[in-house]
């Protein structure tokens, strides 16, 4: 039997009056799941860029491991929102938000997979004296870092507004991929000494690329959770 309350423990109460829901509660914290998930894959992929930059394998290896724990809390998280859904049967707008919160998730743990892809297509490169364009994907790297953690700050301030810019600006990334595209095949083509690291670094470019799409698509989410409308902003 649950302890009796401190007479001088003013706390709410769950089920008391002017106290949230359980089902109040329970999204509140599916919500912080998926905001530490998203930290976890910004914290991935800025790894993975420092690490192929500053030639540093354990910080790549790190990175590569640490996408276990990933995997397992877009897991937890998408069975937690199954449960909320079967214990709560939420309409409308809670509906909205589990849905758009698994969604969140699972674009989350793929632009994990993808930082994963970056720090293991790096990890061979970090011996090479010649790694061309290296600047380029550099740059390439922080931009998107730059999507993710807007697009996770939007998500916390529920700016569907901010979202919706944030996924305007992937065109910027789109357009240096493409460059960074042509240019590496073209060296590959004159150098073909350098195909191997230049095949590298293109795939961690389109590693880098699918994960500014990805940023677009939580945009989109983002407005299904404040709206319940399904847009394109891609």
């Amino acid at each position: 039997m649950p302890a009796a309350a401190d007479a001088g423990d003013a706390r709410p109460r769950a089920g008391g009056e002017g106290a949230p829901s359980d089902a109040t509660l329970e999204l509140a914290a599916l919500q912080d799941d998926v905001r530490l998930l998203g930290r976890l894959v910004a914290d991935a992929l800025e790894r993975a860029m420092d690490g192929l930059v500053q030639r540093n394998g354990d910080r790549l290896r790190a990175v590569i491991e640490a996408d276990h724990d990933i995997n397992e809390r877009q897991r937890s998280e998408r069975e937690r929102c199954l449960s909320f859904i079967a214990t709560h049967h939420p309409v409308h707008g809670e509906l909205n938000g589990v849905v758009a919160l698994m969604l969140m998730g699972s674009e989350l743990e793929r632009m994990g997979d993808h930082a994963m892809s970056c720090a293991r297509l790096a990890l061979p490169l970090i011996e090479l004296s010649d790694r061309p364009h290296l600047e380029d994907i550099s740059r390439l790297g922080r931009y998107v870092a730059e999507q993710v953690r807007d697009i996770l700050a939007a998500f916390t301030d529920a700016d569907t507004s901010r979202a919706q810019d944030i996924a305007a600006r992937d065109d910027r990334i789109d357009r240096i991929y493409h460059r960074l595209f042509e240019d590496l095949m073209e060296l590959m083509r004159e150098q073909p000494d350098a195909v191997y690291a230049a095949t590298n670094l293109l795939f961690i470019g389109h590693n880098l690329e699918r994960i500014g799409d990805r940023v677009t698509n939580i945009a989109e989410d983002l407005v299904f959770l404040d709206s319940g409308r399904i847009v394109e902003l891609g």
